[in-house]
């Protein structure tokens, strides 16, 4: 165990954590798609103990919205918000030992399958699940997946609903991050500088490209194009391979940074070229434009 990684930390308050054990038994590998229906899930269900986390707020008003008001029985919640918090810092990459407090707080573990849920309300609902795969992934999660429609699509199958709140359980998680899906700053920098020849992708859709435009030389991959149902729900991954081989850019020409306002909508160009099109050397600009700007005016 890393040294200063003695006892697990506490989650936010709103989370209710149950007694945790330093040891818990060793789970098999499964071969887990990243994209999976409720069907699948509920098989998943049965014989891996996945861990399903919600990200939808613990309680928002719209039913659709709330964990509160019905979730996958046994899902944990921990709400997009929170994961967004680990980004704030517009200077710097979240540093290992605070991803490692906020894994070992939300109670996961990288021996079991995790499978995030989210509120499937708009198109934009899957890049928040996306967003939070590729975080995981960039720790070191490699058994992850996204329920398809999230869970529209989970009540829409027939599914049962649970109200109940489960516990979070700590876990003792050493978060050990990998660069390999990451862009920096410095990444962009060195492309824009000449420096570099990976290729920028700008993932938004055209009307936010011309309220902003894109960093110089970008080619475009408007990630919400990706999506086909306008609850969040992706097409069939064939159609999926065949739009991401037929954008406008030389995928095997070397890396390709994908980027956007917040990170969000680069995740889906990114988890739709690196997961299911099998593209490697594909990367998320993590901080984004957003906080490229912010950057931009504290350096001054």
């Amino acid at each position: 165990m890393a040294q200063g990684y003695d006892r697990p930390v506490a989650f936010h308050s709103t989370i209710s954590i149950a007694e945790a054990t330093l040891e818990a038994p060793e789970e098999e590998q499964i071969d887990l798609r990243p994209l999976i229906s409720p069907a699948e899930l509920v098989q998943l269900m049965e014989d891996a103990s996945p861990q399903v986390i919600d990200i939808r707020n613990p309680s928002a008003i719209r039913p659709l919205f709330s964990y509160a008001a019905g979730h996958v029985p046994g899902s944990i919640n921990v709400p997009y918000g929170d994961w967004r918090k680990l980004w704030a810092d517009p200077l710097s990459i979240p540093a290992e030992n605070d991803l490692t407090d906020f894994i070992r707080a939300a109670g996961l573990t990288r021996d079991r399958p995790v499978v995030i849920v989210h509120s499937s309300a708009a198109k934009g609902n899957f890049g928040s699940a996306a967003w939070v795969y590729w975080l995981l992934k960039t720790a070191g999660f490699e058994q992850l997946a996204i329920l398809n429609g999230g869970i529209r699509s989970w009540k829409a199958s027939g599914q049962e609903l649970s109200t109940d709140p489960t516990p979070i359980v700590p876990s003792f998680e050493v978060a050990t991050l990998n660069t390999s899906w990451l862009a920096t700053h410095e990444d962009v920098d060195a492309v824009l500088a000449g420096q570099s020849e990976a290729q920028l992708l700008d993932a938004r859709p055209l009307q936010q490209i011309a309220r902003d435009a894109s960093l110089h030389g970008s080619f475009t991959m408007d990630a919400t194009s990706l999506i086909t149902g306008e609850d969040g729900q992706a097409g069939e991954v064939l159609d999926i391979f065949m739009r991401v081989k037929a954008a406008d850019l030389t995928w095997e020409f070397g890396d390709v940074i994908t980027y956007c306002n917040n990170g969000a909508l680069a995740a889906v160009d990114w988890f739709m070229a690196s997961e299911i099109a099998g593209i490697p050397n594909v990367r998320v600009y993590g901080h984004s434009l957003s906080a490229r700007n912010r950057r931009i005016t504290a350096l001054r």
